[in-house]
């Protein structure tokens, strides 16, 4: 009975022993993320940020702002009262000289008020003249602040990559250790059944003590030397190779170490009238908008400008630059964002649902269809599979309700489509064939230049075999 008392003892105090060593290696494990030199580099960053942040003296301006502002309204305040006063005083004055009355003191009282009038105007006009200043400078430094910022951002971004990059070629080499521990044995059982009993156990710790199975594999574990005393008491020498893992759970501790919790990227136009949305949420406007935010799965972002829009369903990711173009001339005739309904859907044959003649495309068809059926409306939108510095290429989709599916149209269409809606150009076969370099193009033929088709399939330019094929805008980006 005291045996049994003694290892149930025990087994509680192994039992605290595992749970501080898992917290003591989850603190380890976050903080070995990012060693030493990244530590420093992140501490170079965010001090040279804060340093040039402070330079441009914003908090400063803000509260100077704010206070100016204050004077100017107490001030205010203060010379509608003094005119007021005068008022009141004056008529009390000339009721007095009507009544032939002279009151000298009266009229000295209005000299005063007169001359405190003319010193607040003074005082409102000279602290407005600051104010001005003070807007226009905070203004500029704000500015300067979110060019600093993007800075910033860009760089622990690229550090972020570069650990990325560490731990990504660290979860490919095999590690070797060794692992020495204690264990509480029954005295009556034999060194290899404790030592068997306990060997998940030994395993789990060892587990453990390296950050737990979300950040390490074993590949091997095997116990080679224990010596055990006659009070039970096992001492162990175990043999251990892992690999480090890399999942999205390292990934997420990554970027809260690195305080990339927010995404960050930028929508950009050819046109400072531009707005943009986020689930029909506006979150600013102008050629370049820099946007913040947790922003996690797949959004629906819209760019109007002049009545025209663009909208495409994005995974926002960080440092994401999504370019929205719009033709320099307005015409309702050549950019209408809603075209047709299911309306009209129904009326071609499904066998032909994914061909597009040139008459849908006709504004007065368009006007037709959306009148028939507004609530249930498609539209076409336009998904960004590669950038570069020069061109991001968009692919055409027509997007319904519940589905959608790539755009065919005949050559004038699809030339008609790029030039009028986006400002671009269909590829040459070089083109295509550079952007196979990057990604993988749906199966079929694609428009070219020449009015030809390239064949992702044979990967060479073709005569035409159908009249509507797929086709890829070329947006410039200059």
């Amino acid at each position: 009975m005291v045996d049994s008392n003694r290892v149930a003892v025990d087994r509680y105090k192994r039992m605290i022993a595992i749970m501080v060593v898992m917290t003591w290696s989850g603190v380890v494990a976050a903080s070995e993320l990012i060693d030493f030199e990244e530590r420093d580099k992140l501490n170079n960053i965010n001090s040279s940020y804060e340093q040039q942040y402070s330079e441009l003296r914003i908090d400063e301006n803000i509260a100077r702002f704010n206070k100016l502002n204050a004077d100017i309204e107490s001030t205010k305040i203060k010379l509608d009262n003094n005119i007021e006063m005068i008022k009141s005083e004056t008529s009390r004055l000339k009721d007095k000289l009507v009544e032939g009355v002279y009151d000298e003191s009266l009229i000295l009282t209005l000299r005063n008020l007169s001359a405190k009038v003319n010193s607040m105007k003074h005082q409102i006009e000279t602290a407005g003249k600051q104010l001005a200043e003070t807007k226009k400078e905070l203004s500029h430094g704000q500015q300067q602040a979110a060019q600093v910022e993007r800075v910033k951002n860009d760089a622990i971004l690229a550090l972020y990559e570069q650990i990325k990059s560490r731990h990504m070629n660290e979860a490919k080499q095999v590690v070797k250790d060794t692992y020495e521990g204690s264990l509480q044995c029954n005295v009556a059982e034999s060194l290899s059944t404790c030592v068997n009993r306990n060997l998940p156990s030994i395993k789990n710790a060892f587990v453990i003590s390296k950050g737990g199975l979300s950040r390490i594999k074993l590949t091997g574990f095997r116990v080679v030397d224990a010596t055990q005393r006659l009070n039970g008491d096992l001492s162990f020498i175990a043999d251990a190779s892992y690999k480090h893992s890399y999942s999205t759970n390292t990934e997420v501790e990554l970027r809260k170490a690195l305080n990339l919790d927010n995404v960050r990227f930028v929508f950009r136009s050819n046109s400072s009238k531009t707005s943009f949305y986020i689930n029909d949420q506006k979150v600013g406007s102008g050629e370049r908008v820099d946007v913040t935010g947790n922003y996690v799965g797949v959004y629906s972002v819209r760019a109007v400008n002049n009545g025209k829009a663009q909208s495409l369903k994005l995974n926002l990711k960080n440092g994401g630059d999504y370019f929205f173009p719009f033709a320099s001339k307005t015409s309702s005739d050549k950019l209408v964002l809603k075209e047709m309904s299911n309306a009209i859907s129904r009326t071609i044959p499904s066998s032909h649902k994914t061909k597009f003649t040139k008459s849908v495309l006709n504004p007065s068809k368009i006007k037709e269809a959306t009148s028939a059926n507004s609530k249930n409306e498609t539209h076409y939108t336009n998904k960004v599979i590669y950038k570069d510095q020069a061109f991001t290429y968009l692919s055409p989709r027509f997007q319904g309700n519940k589905k959608s599916h790539d755009l065919f149209l005949n050559r004038e269409d699809a030339i008609q489509y790029c030039e009028q809606r986006l400002s671009s150009k269909l590829p040459t076969q070089a083109a295509y064939q550079y952007l196979e370099l990057y990604t993988d193009l749906a199966p079929g033929d694609y428009w070219t230049q020449k009015g030809k088709v390239y064949s992702s399939e044979k990967h060479e330019e073709l005569d035409k075999a159908f009249n509507t094929n797929r086709f890829i805008c070329m947006v410039s980006m200059n």
